[in-house]
């Protein structure tokens, strides 16, 4: 048992530890891999691949180290994932000085997702006997916010960076500084207790099928799990294909792709504040309702840009902050189920199991969009009551029309959540 001071000392740890390492996992998500990229002349239909490759690759991972991080320990497999997570940025750093880009991102991108899934299989079942469950939803709620703060501010820079030039070595002077602060994650992560280990001798007794066969018979719980992939796979495609419009059909610089992705992040830390009220007063399925609605309300908003009295630039800010929002709510009402669902014990299969689905939601959707790209399936332009449209635009109707049609699947939340908990990387999407 932690004392008081102990604990306090923890929180402190685990929050400087997710603030130095979520800089670069939104790096997707706040526009910077998509200048970063096109700078290394990729296209749009490669960036929309690269965007799902991590995702994919967590698949196979999450799994398998879920069930070792309990049988060898669960700090051991997340600071050699964190040693990963250095290589692949210094691999990312090298991309930009060499002709073999490609296969140097692709690397990086692996790697990366190795290292997060040896982390991100065993979080929460790290974290959950150093944090009282009295204080767990207030304790994961200032974490979301203080280091989406953080990746705000960082992002407001970099922006402020790419207005001033954008020649290549200011995106390798950005990436150093996000390899610095995972080197020093290092060693802030080995400060976290772990308060468990001795645990693992009970699940060396026990096989990796028989332990995935028991979190599969938990009440509810594959349903649920299914209602999750359904609509990561509806939904998780989306911002690629608004930050793809923004560099392809309206022409945004540099700079300006940067604060979209500010507002993305803002949208973020707004959602979570309010899904965990919307949690905590009107249960789970209410707000899977409403974020239905109000994902399809924001793409049917995106269409009518043209009929609007402001800007593109304006209006496409208040797309991406309103669907980060959205997605927000959908994250916490997901992680409130979850953590109402799962058993005392195989706690990382059992959280692992939801973000496999998850990734591989994330992965199929992004692949989608990057083959709609890729094989020119639809067509680049056509016109309704005046209004003109492209291709991204009919990716864009197709998930609306898939995401209404989801209204059916609501029953498969098997019940009302209050008591709404916050945890890191609830939201949609994540790299």
């Amino acid at each position: 048992m932690l004392t008081d001071e102990q604990r306090n000392r923890a929180f402190r740890i685990i929050i400087t530890t997710q603030c130095l390492g979520m800089l670069s996992a939104f790096l997707f998500q706040n526009g910077f891999y998509l200048n970063y990229f096109t700078k290394l002349g990729f296209s749009s239909s490669s960036f929309a691949s690269l965007s799902a490759l991590p995702s994919l690759f967590s698949v196979f991972l999450l799994l398998p180290f879920a069930f070792l991080s309990d049988r060898l320990g669960k700090l051991k497999l997340a600071l050699i994932g964190q040693v990963f997570m250095v290589l692949s940025l210094m691999m990312m750093l090298a991309a930009g000085w060499i002709h073999a880009g490609l296969a140097m991102v692709v690397g990086s991108l692996l790697l990366f997702c190795l290292g997060g899934s040896l982390q991100g299989a065993s979080w929460f079942a790290l974290l959950n006997p150093i944090i009282p469950p009295s204080v767990r939803g207030r304790f994961f709620g200032r974490l979301r916010v203080t280091f989406m703060t953080v990746n705000i501010l960082f992002t407001l820079a970099v922006a402020g960076m790419m207005k001033m030039t954008q020649s290549m070595w200011a995106f390798q002077v950005l990436i150093g500084v996000i390899l610095v602060a995972h080197v020093l994650r290092y060693f802030t992560y080995a400060r976290i207790p772990e308060l468990e280990r001795e645990d693992g001798e009970t699940h060396k007794k026990r096989s990796f099928y028989k332990a995935c066969t028991e979190v599969t018979h938990i009440p509810g719980f594959t349903q649920f799990n299914a209602y999750i992939f359904l609509i990561t796979l509806f939904t998780a495609g989306i911002p690629i294909v608004f930050g793809l419009m923004q560099k392809d059909i309206f022409g945004f610089s540099e700079a300006q792709i940067m604060l979209a992705g500010n507002l993305f992040l803002a949208g973020n830390v707004a959602g979570c504040a309010l899904g965990g009220r919307a949690v905590d007063r009107f249960g789970t399925k209410r707000v899977f309702l409403f974020t239905h609605l109000a994902y399809a309300s924001t793409i049917l908003f995106m269409l009518l840009r043209d009929m609007m009295p402001w800007t593109i630039f304006v209006h496409v800010l208040a797309c991406t902050f309103v669907f980060s929002l959205v997605g927000a709510m959908a994250g916490v009402a997901n992680t409130s189920e979850v953590l109402a669902l799962i058993p005392a014990t195989n706690k990382s299969l059992s959280t692992a199991v939801n973000m496999t689905l998850f990734n591989l939601g994330m992965a199929l959707s992004g692949l989608i969009v990057s083959r709609l790209i890729e094989w020119h399936a639809l067509a680049e332009e056509w016109k309704i009551g005046g209004l003109v449209f492209t291709d991204y635009d009919s990716i864009l109707v197709g998930f609306a029309g898939l995401i209404v049609l989801m209204l059916a699947t609501i029953g498969l939340v098997p019940k009302v959540v209050r008591n709404a908990q916050l945890m890191p990387g609830s939201g949609i999407p994540r790299p």
